[in-house]
């Protein structure tokens, strides 16, 4: 028998044998519940059940409806055993009735009915009057003391002319159902269950913490890693998720907000006010991918996105780090962010006013609105949101700048006066509205489109000079057209075509008004020396992919992807003459390369095909594996010998991605993971040119001959969770090696214009992340988070190599709790230091400086559910009014760095319907 196994014919034709065996070999699962007969209106059912059955299921969901409403869901949360709990909330519970049944979801997407199904559904009659909620807040409390009607004793069946009043009622609910679309329901008791032969047992009565905490310790999920919602702490990567209500106990306003508490990332800001997310103490903007529902962000010009957008309307932030190249091809480099869009049925909105004191004690407000609904018409749910915002933004002094001479010079300011103060004004809008039409049982069609707009000042201006009249504008348009059809149980297809526009105007003024640079009328510059950069970038892209499940515990993930990437135009554009001189109008200066015209446009057009392939297969109970690559191509500009462009060509790439999760107990989850990504240089880092003037220098320029940097990055991490009585404890652990080959660099060596170039030695980061998170009750919780690592510059002598004098560290802390029945208190306290880029200049070398430590609180005072459709929140943030820097590009002639802002307050009121 041994050497017959070890044949691979004969193990493929096992695994062939063991995928074609049919899926009714196995115990079909059910889920042991007895449905109540009758329950109170206005108080949340509670749905207990065992599961049995050979199946495994990574998702078991209760979906319910009240009348003339459509199913909506709820995950049903293991609590002991084989014992899961879900709760139909109360605002569903309203006479006549309510409807309900229960389905799971195999590790291969396959859909099990569990208990009843959409066309029988489990009916429970609602009799009485719905409680009035006109009192200013509703008391859950008072309900405590009442005993529940399933744990005292059977509900007592309604009268024959209740019953029959509410199932006509209740009949119109299910007519617009297909009958062809049923699933076969699971039987209710098996005959093979011993449990099956006992009567039910009378449930005990639980307390109040116990059902709250059901509710609140659902585990995050996340699509992000492998394409399909799992747990976070089942996927193979090291991930975070923040759903609503764990972002709305952080205090946070904005998607900075959210990821600056996320353990291994840091949010800094540079002096044109760009939000900068480092990653295991490394920051480029292309070599974070940021996805809006799946769809990219990022510029193809210069790598940056919009993503700093509002949180009110967001379902989930989700969080990647380390290399995604394996699923997401090029650019999903230091890590990935999706940011998901609130699409749950009915109506949310939210107003929020508030600010920063300023020096003249007075406000400078910010304002912001929200809303986003969803409504399903049959087959057809429209969806969408908005997001306004309006801010004036803090205002903070800058001491100095690289024109402090020369100011004091022109007696443009008193010695004592700083240089100039930032400035962050702001104005946002984010329009999005899209559709789901179910043209079958089996196929849908999705098709969404965002708009979304920015005008805002420079926080500081251009590189190392104050420019208060700087104005930046930013447009994004994304469009996007799904195709997903389910060819039977086990295959599943989708077929994609998305595209978006960007278009940027950015006018930096990098001298104040009236500034000279010499006696002559023409040398006078009453507008100051104005630099406009024009860009307009074009992306399409199709996608084809594929699920199939080859047998119990495996899925197989197949795709395609070809994308095109132009740019559309380009402009640069400058108000003073390489001699320093006043131009009447903007215009293209001397000796900057027509990138459109660059070798017949090869470098303005980027061509992009990758397939992957990515296999998740459940060994044994415990053990999942995941092996998947993705193999590249893309077009770069290639060149002569003197380093000018004369073409394109194909570079291939290929990026594997391994994962091992085992479940060492049922609270314990070991990971091993590794994964290989790549990014190719942005168009600005290969051709962009800058001209060479008294008030440029020190900054970078393109260069043709860049090689795509490639990453290589292991990663081991655990995931424990324990319940201590009625709190549970959850506690992730994770240590990490990147090395880094060709890493893409700015470096000043000489604070001349310089190259963007490859640092041929490389670079490597290693380090440890840890958090743990203590849950006693929906409403009480606490948590911290904390980071250590050690960046390492190969290129550099052993007593400079690292890139920051001590350990980049990071802490995170929260805690939550109630005061009272209808009050919460959130606390929030951030702690860093040595917030780095990624390479040591040879000027740096010279003058050491370092970034101070800083500490960061944020308090806030939210209500419960008034009358279950307002909630009112206070937060206050950085309340002590902390001095925050950020670095500057160069802090010889910045020696203050960057201020961040100070104390701010806000009120948010939210509303549902």
């Amino acid at each position: 028998m041994k050497s017959v196994l070890s044949s691979p014919r004969s193990v493929l034709f096992a695994l062939v044998l063991f995928a074609a065996l049919p899926v009714h070999a196995q115990e079909q699962s059910s889920l042991l519940h007895t449905a109540p007969a009758q329950a109170e209106p206005g108080v949340a059912l509670v749905v207990d059940g065992v599961l049995t059955g050979t199946q495994r299921m990574t998702r078991i969901v209760l979906r319910y409806r009240g009348p003339g409403e459509p199913y909506s869901e709820a995950t049903m949360e293991l609590q002991y055993g084989d014992l899961y709990r879900g709760i139909i909330p109360a605002v569903s519970l309203v006479p006549p009735g309510v409807e309900y049944y229960v389905e799971g979801f195999t590790q291969g997407g396959e859909r099990i009915p569990l208990f009843k199904s959409a066309t029988r559904p489990a009916r429970v009659i609602i009799v009485g009057q719905v409680p009035s909620t006109r009192t200013p807040l509703r008391s859950e409390p008072a309900r405590r003391s009442e005993p529940s009607p399933k744990a005292e004793r059977r509900p007592e069946p309604a009268r024959k002319s209740e019953v029959s009043e509410s199932d006509e009622a209740m009949a119109a609910l299910t007519a617009d159902v297909p009958p062809e679309s049923e699933p076969v329901a699971a039987p209710q008791v098996p005959a093979r269950s011993a449990r099956s032969a006992e009567p039910a047992q009378p449930e005990p009565e639980r307390s109040q913490l116990e059902e709250d905490l059901a509710l609140y310790s659902a585990e995050d999920t996340l699509a992000l890693a492998t394409r399909h919602e799992e747990k976070v702490k089942k996927v193979p990567a090291i991930a975070a998720s923040f759903g609503r209500e764990q972002i709305r106990t952080l205090g946070a306003r904005t998607v900075a907000d959210v990821l600056d508490v996320v353990p291994g990332l840091t949010i800094s800001r540079d002096v044109q006010g760009f939000y900068r997310v480092g990653i295991r103490g490394l920051r480029n903007d292309a070599e974070v991918l940021f996805l809006l529902n799946g769809q990219r962000l990022n510029s193809f010009f210069d790598g940056k996105a919009l993503m700093n957008l509002p949180v009110e309307n967001l379902e989930r932030i989700e969080v990647i780090r380390g290399p995604g190249s394996a699923l997401y091809g090029a650019g999903a480099f230091l890590g990935v962010v999706n940011i998901v869009t609130q699409r749950a049925e009915g109506l949310l909105a939210a107003v929020s006013g508030g600010g920063f004191p300023e020096l003249s004690n007075q406000l400078a407000p910010t304002l912001d609105g929200h809303v986003s609904g969803a409504h399903t018409f049959g087959r057809f749910k429209l969806f969408g949101d908005a997001d306004v915002w309006y801010q004036k933004g803090d205002s903070e002094p800058i001491e100095k700048d690289a024109l402090d001479a020369e100011t004091l010079a022109q007696k443009m300011r008193d010695a004592l006066d700083p240089v100039g103060y930032t400035q962050d004004k702001r104005f946002l809008l984010n329009l999005g509205l899209g559709f789901d039409f179910e043209l079958s049982s089996k196929s849908q069609l999705s098709v969404s489109a965002r708009m979304i707009s920015e005008e805002r000042s420079a926080l500081v201006g251009l590189f190392d000079t104050v420019g208060s009249d700087s104005s930046l504008g930013w447009r994004v348009f994304l469009g996007n057209i799904t195709y997903a059809h389910e060819l039977n149980d086990r295959v599943s297809l989708r077929a994609r075509l998305y595209g978006d526009q960007q278009n940027t105007d950015r006018l930096f003024q990098i001298g104040p008004d009236n500034f000279r640079t010499g006696p002559d009328d023409d040398q006078l510059f009453p507008e100051g020396l104005l630099e406009q950069t024009r860009v307009s970038v074009l992306s399409l892209g199709a996608s084809v992919d594929s699920d199939i499940s080859l047998f119990e515990g495996n899925r197989l993930s197949l795709g395609a992807v070809a994308e095109l990437q132009t740019l559309g135009d380009y402009g640069y554009t400058t108000n003073y003459t390489l001699d320093s001189r006043h131009r009447p109008s903007l215009t293209t200066p001397e000796g900057v390369v027509d990138i459109l015209e660059l070798a017949d446009g090869a470098a303005s057009r980027r061509l992009s095909f990758g397939a992957f392939a990515q296999d998740q297969w459940t060994v044994v109970e415990p053990l999942t594996l995941t092996f998947g690559v993705r193999v590249d191509a893309t077009q770069l500009p290639s060149v002569n010998d003197a380093k000018v462009i004369i073409g394109s060509r194909m570079v291939p790439s290929i990026n594997p991605r391994v994962g091992l999760v085992f479940s060492a107990t049922d609270s314990l989850v070991l990971k091993l993971l590794y994964g290989r990504a790549f990014r190719p240089p942005t168009l600005q880092e290969l051709v962009e040119t800058i001209p060479n003037t008294d008030y440029n220098q020190g900054r970078f320029e393109g260069n043709a001959d860049l090689q795509p940097a490639v990453v290589n990055t292991l990663e081991a991490g655990a995931d424990l969770i324990q319940s201590s009585g009625e709190a549970r404890v959850r506690l992730r652990a994770n240590a990490f090696l990147e090395s880094f080959s060709n890493p893409i660099t700015a470096v000043d060596t000489s604070g001349n214009i310089v190259p963007v170039r490859n640092r041929e030695l490389g670079v490597l980061v290693y380090g440890v992340e840890g958090e743990a998170r203590l849950e006693a009750s929906k409403r009480a919780s606490a948590w911290v988070n904390a980071s250590l690592f050690r960046a390492e510059d190969q290129e550099l002598p052993a007593n400079h190599k690292y890139l920051t004098d001590v350990p980049q560290a990071r802490f995170n802390a929260g805690v939550s709790m109630p005061i009272g029945d209808f009050i919460n208190f959130d606390l929030v306290m951030r702690a860093g230091a040595e917030r780095r880029n990624n390479t040591r200049s040879v000027l740096e070398l010279i003058r050491r400086y370092t970034i101070p430590a800083y500490s960061l609180i944020t308090a806030q005072v939210r209500t419960e559910p008034i009358g279950d459709h307002f909630e009112l929140a206070v937060v206050v943030q950085n309340v002590f009014n902390s001095d925050m820097r950020d670095d500057a590009p160069r802090p010889d002639r910045m020696p203050g760095l960057v201020p961040r802002e100070g104390v701010s307050a806000f009120l948010t009121l939210r509303a549902r319907h």
